[in-house]
């Protein structure tokens, strides 16, 4: 199928419309806890902004798992692909706002924008620091510069499910199995306000993918 074709039926409306009704089917058969989630709501209801950063190997569960925090214009950076077209579209569909563009693509223009997205109080921007394309597990220095210049503080999160399916991708994408029980759960905050030099800014980039690794199937 020419690829232009593919795009429009994929980023087509009804497209996204259907997407949008089987994923919320299967939304309701996922069990959501959360587990830690005390600081980062307190945070948020004091006035503060959060730069909430995930695995893209967690992003199903943490789409299902962060709709509880909608109020709090939750905003996500979504890649300039045909991937990137459906999920932006499904995403406004369940209340999220998309900005697009990612490290390889449109990188500067979606960060300028989520920071001044970040600069209003209690709005979440949601990052996945290891995407569009990987390496697994490595993070980018993009949410690190956004906490720094929007004085949002970063909160890890990462979804745990008791059974799901992993995609054989470089991801290795997570999907709970129907009737399972996921938890959604928050790290330890880290603040960017502290960062001086170039070894300070690495010390918080490993502190971060130290506390999502944790986390990820390898």
């Amino acid at each position: 199928m020419n690829k232009k074709i593919k795009r429009l039926l994929l980023g087509s409306t009804i497209t996204s419309y259907l997407i949008h009704i089987l994923m919320n089917i299967y939304f309701l058969t996922i069990c959501i806890k959360y587990k830690n989630q005390d600081e980062f709501t307190n945070h948020l209801e004091n006035g503060g902004s959060v730069v909430l950063v995930a695995s893209h190997q967690h992003a199903l569960a943490c789409i299902k798992g962060i709709k509880k925090f909608l109020k709090y214009n939750v905003a996500g950076i979504v890649s300039k692909s045909l991937d990137g077209d459906i999920m932006t579209n499904v995403g406004e569909l369940n209340g999220y706002i998309g900005i697009r563009g990612s490290s390889s693509r449109g990188g500067k223009q979606a960060m300028e924008l989520m920071i001044q997205h970040l600069t209003n109080k209690n709005h979440i921007g949601a990052v996945a620091p290891d995407g569009p394309k990987g390496p697994l597990g490595i993070v980018k220095p993009g949410s690190i510069r956004i906490a720094q210049k929007s004085g949002a503080l970063i909160f890890p999160c990462s979804a745990i499910a008791e059974s799901a399916w992993h995609v054989n991708s470089w991801d290795k994408s997570q999907i709970p199995k129907p009737f399972s029980k996921v938890t959604i759960v928050f790290s330890k905050k880290i603040s960017a306000d502290s960062i001086k030099t170039d070894k300070d800014f690495e010390n918080k980039r490993v502190e971060l993918q130290n506390s999502l690794a944790k986390y990820i199937k390898t």
